[in-house]
């Protein structure tokens, strides 16, 4: 798993607004779906068990925290952070926290050559 803070990305320079780019992924792609995902005080994904599937998943918090385990490593994801998980790449999130977590999630299936 990859991730970033958005704080410690320069912005590129824009004249109307602030734009700041966290990954950059070239290739083709059969499809891209974008979700907002609000994780409630205990709430886990998937309730149990690992979740693992064919696509990259590209996510922004911009509220609360949330612990992911990601290919036997644990860590600790909060608002600003960026992940990107590989396709393949077995794991799972949960909000052990007292406030809800929000975040912007993009899976990005690749198209097959």
């Amino acid at each position: 798993m990859e991730k970033i803070n958005v704080n410690q990305v320069e912005p590129i320079g824009m004249p109307i607004y602030e734009m700041k780019k966290l990954f950059t992924k070239q290739g083709n792609f059969q499809e891209v779906s974008m979700s907002v995902i609000s994780l409630t005080p205990g709430e886990r994904i998937p309730t149990v068990g690992m979740s693992c599937h064919d696509e990259d998943e590209y996510s922004y918090i911009f509220r609360g925290e949330i612990e992911t385990y990601c290919n036997g490593e644990y860590s600790v994801e909060k608002a600003g952070d960026a992940t990107l998980i590989p396709s393949g790449e077995e794991h799972w999130c949960v909000n052990n926290n007292s406030e809800p977590c929000m975040l912007v999630c993009f899976m990005v299936k690749k198209a097959e050559c």
